[in-house]
């Protein structure tokens, strides 16, 4: 019994914590990141994925002015996003928006 409970629990921690993040979740937004001037290529702005509900971000990004604004107040997966590694920051090269009802 005690061993069915604790295993229960264990599986149940698991199932919880594989998403710890909310990178599947709807919950990410696209903004400029001002600290991060200076560190882009010519023609780009630092942006930062931020998931404001969990309270995380990642700002190893940058996209030009045009897409930024294109990406205001969207939300989306981070998994969604498809960028170029080869340069640091990452350059975003399109995202895969959320439907309006997610």
């Amino acid at each position: 019994m005690v061993r069915h409970l604790l295993m229960t629990s264990a599986i149940a921690v698991l199932l919880i914590s594989c998403d710890p993040e909310g990178r599947q979740k709807c919950q990410w937004t696209l903004e400029p990141e001002p600290k991060n001037i200076g560190k882009t290529l010519d023609g780009y702005i630092p942006v930062c994925a931020r998931n404001r509900t969990k309270n995380v971000e990642d700002c190893r990004f940058q996209s030009t002015l045009v897409f930024a604004e294109g990406a205001w107040m969207k939300k989306f997966r981070y998994v969604d996003i498809d960028a170029d590694a080869t340069h640091a920051p990452k350059i975003i090269r399109k995202i895969k928006y959320c439907d309006k009802d997610e």
